[in-house]
């Protein structure tokens, strides 16, 4: 089993699983759907601002509630391991779910992750929940998008060695994950509110989506490389490995945090607007 809640791993289930790695950490995809929240336009962001506790819990479910309640069948929407389809653009790869299951297969899809598919779905019922008024579901579904929009970010979620594993330097994911962005977070998050942007909703479309994996496909080898040369320098994990790192790979994490905010503010904005801007409820 893949990818599979290093952060959770009080629950039963996943104990009993081989350990596999999440994306970013839990306070990370927290910051990520409160720093989204500042880009919407109002009322939206009136309203998520008002319900921001609430988006913050739900959005790291899918790495403990969800995970535990569904196994499998969640942990393959948390990424998409790119360098089993080619190359890029990924030609070969349609960008329609249905298309991608008539040409590979549903085995072969879902085991090597169905991220950008499990964005669109969210996407779309956003817009049908807010459309039909259902805005305590939107809420959650939102907060729900916003997971696999950061998971979608990063790097390590984008091919099969996400771990180092399959290069023979496994534990690179945690060590980023939790070390270097989690311990750093202030600075991560600050860096997050000084680059966000007002939301656009044309910034977001499938093919949108598929583009913000292709550069987490891109950014793969030089942050594996990266943990490569630090740990050969100093043991995984060490305040040494985790400067080391800081300095050859710090701008690359902002980077991709930057991108998450972006693509996450734009599907909410995209949502609210195909539903026809319907004004949230007074918040109480």
């Amino acid at each position: 089993m893949r990818r599979w809640a290093c952060g959770v791993s009080s629950l039963a289930v996943v104990m009993a699983l081989p350990a596999t790695s999440d994306a970013w950490g839990l306070a990370t995809h927290r910051a990520v759907v409160e720093t989204s929240i500042e880009t919407l336009a109002e009322p939206l962001r009136g309203y998520f601002r008002a319900h921001r506790e609430e988006l913050s819990d739900w959005t790291v479910e899918p790495d403990t509630v969800l995970k535990e309640r569904y196994g499998r069948t969640e942990a393959v929407k948390h990424f998409i391991d790119l360098d089993l389809y080619g190359s890029p653009p990924f030609a070969g790869l349609p960008r329609s779910f249905r298309a991608a299951l008539r040409r590979f297969g549903r085995e072969v899809v879902e085991g090597r992750g169905t991220a950008p598919w499990t964005i669109e779905q969210k996407h779309a019922r956003l817009v049908g929940e807010m459309r039909s008024g259902q805005w305590r579901a939107a809420l959650r579904t939102a907060a729900y998008a916003g997971h696999y929009v950061a998971d979608a970010t990063m790097p390590l979620h984008a091919v099969s060695d996400y771990d180092g594993q399959k290069s023979g330097h496994p534990g690179a994911h945690k060590a980023v994950e939790r070390d270097l962005v989690d311990a750093r977070l202030g600075g991560y998050r600050r860096a997050m509110r000084a680059a966000a942007k007002p939301a656009s909703a044309a910034g977001y479309s499938i093919y949108r989506v598929f583009e913000v994996c292709t550069e987490s496909f891109t950014a793969a080898p030089q942050l594996l490389a990266a943990d490569r040369e630090a740990r050969a320098a100093s043991p995984l994990g060490s305040p040494e490995y985790v400067e080391r790192m800081d300095r050859t790979s710090g701008k690359l994490v902002a980077s991709r945090l930057d991108r998450a905010v972006e693509l996450l503010g734009a599907l909410w904005q995209s949502a609210w607007e195909e539903a026809g801007r319907p004004p949230p409820p007074r918040a109480q």
